[in-house]
């Protein structure tokens, strides 16, 4: 969510706004996201649980607010943040939000926190609070320190809407790995930093065909992608067998949705995993003040690893590259947009904006898992690596 904050607007750049973000007091970034939840897309005639109708939960109220926000909001372009960034990371906007605010899907904290960047950053801001291992930080990265850690190491402000600890669920790296598991029938790529498995509560009840499910959605739409142009001879593309996929990646999704379940868990998690994602998306102040300052996500992350003896997931560079795309794609499969075979082609006509994001998908979920979605599956297990 606050990379969405940074759209460029009002002549500022990318930058400019991630800039402004960081330099915030804490409580003007809470209000932030309450304002983002207070503005979110909600259209009556959707069911509870749609992307565009994810909860009926109210936020703050709106004189609370105004207490907050008593002047002008922070130029963090309020007025337009909501459009996300899709022609940033090279996404359609086939299905702009209509009144509002749509967060991130959960696979994308699921992926950014793949890459271990919650945990090294835990380090980081342990180190300059216990000593000066690391070095003093700079002046202009004292306010990220603050930030970070007023809002994701201690419990949050009481009666807000990213308030989702309690005595019931006092950890939030189990509350978090509970809802990846329940989305996705998957674990995170680590445990803890004894490596010893993460204690959580693993549900009964969870999607765990959602793997095997979405690979064999991949092979199928690269199939019909590699089949596009042939005229002759057999054409094993199968809209079938697609729109087949697309409603059981619907359904399972939407299922773990009713009611509105697990939207606000969701949009603190992407909140969270987006907080830290900018973090690293230049070279930030904190990565300045760490020496870390590279040409990528992935690179600065390794530097940062290094400093803190915590190195990433050696896949980190793919999980980057596929958290923007996997979650506007699992949205547009949340819809019912998919669920009308008029729409299948989309996935695969040569050129459509579609077709361009899932042959991108394709390519990087084959080297984050090392399974190659191009060749025909084969009767194999998915296990999930602890």
């Amino acid at each position: 969510m606050f990379r969405r904050f940074t759209t460029p607007s009002d002549g500022l750049t990318f930058r400019n706004k991630a800039e402004i973000l960081f330099r915030l007091h804490p409580s003007e970034l809470s209000a932030l996201l309450e304002i983002a939840w207070d503005f979110r897309v909600w259209e009556a005639n959707e069911s509870l649980g749609h992307p565009r109708r994810r909860s009926d939960i109210p936020g703050l109220p709106e004189y609370l607010l105004n207490t907050l926000f008593s002047s002008a909001p922070p130029q963090t372009g309020l007025p337009n943040f909501f459009t996300g960034n899709q022609q940033r990371f090279g996404i359609p906007a086939s299905v702009p939000p209509r009144n509002g605010v749509m967060w991130d899907h959960l696979i994308y904290a699921y992926l950014i926190e793949n890459t271990r960047i919650y945990d090294i950053f835990r380090k980081v801001i342990y180190e300059y609070h216990h000593g000066e291992k690391l070095g003093v930080p700079l002046a202009s990265s004292q306010h990220w320190l603050r930030n970070t850690e007023e809002l994701f190491f201690r419990d949050a402000a009481p009666f807000s809407i990213y308030s989702v600890g309690s005595y019931v669920r006092p950890d939030s790296g189990a509350s978090r790995r509970n809802a990846y598991y329940r989305m996705f029938g998957m674990d995170l790529n680590h445990g803890m930093e004894n490596g010893q498995p993460y204690p959580y509560v693993k549900p009964d009840t969870a999607n765990r065909d959602f793997v095997s499910t979405w690979e064999e959605f991949l092979r199928e739409v690269w199939v019909a992608i590699s089949n596009q142009n042939n005229t002759s001879g057999t054409n094993p593309q199968d809209d079938a067998a697609i729109l087949d996929l697309a409603k059981r990646l619907h359904d399972m999704l939407r299922t773990r949705r009713t009611n509105g379940n697990l939207s606000r868990e969701e949009f603190w998690y992407v909140s969270m995993m987006s907080w830290f994602h900018l973090a690293v998306e230049f070279d930030t102040p904190i990565v300045n003040s760490l020496r870390a300052e590279g040409a990528s996500e992935e690179e600065r992350l390794k530097k940062i690893g290094e400093r803190v003896s915590m190195p990433p997931h050696g896949r980190s560079f793919y999980f980057f590259l596929l958290s923007d795309r996997m979650s506007w794609i699992l949205t547009q499969l949340e819809t019912d947009i998919y669920l009308n075979e008029l729409a299948i082609p989309g996935f695969y006509t040569v050129g459509s904006p579609v077709e361009r994001v899932m042959r991108t998908i394709i390519t990087y979920w084959s080297q984050a898992t090392g399974r190659n979605m191009k060749e025909k599956a084969r009767s194999v297990s998915i296990q999930n690596r602890e």
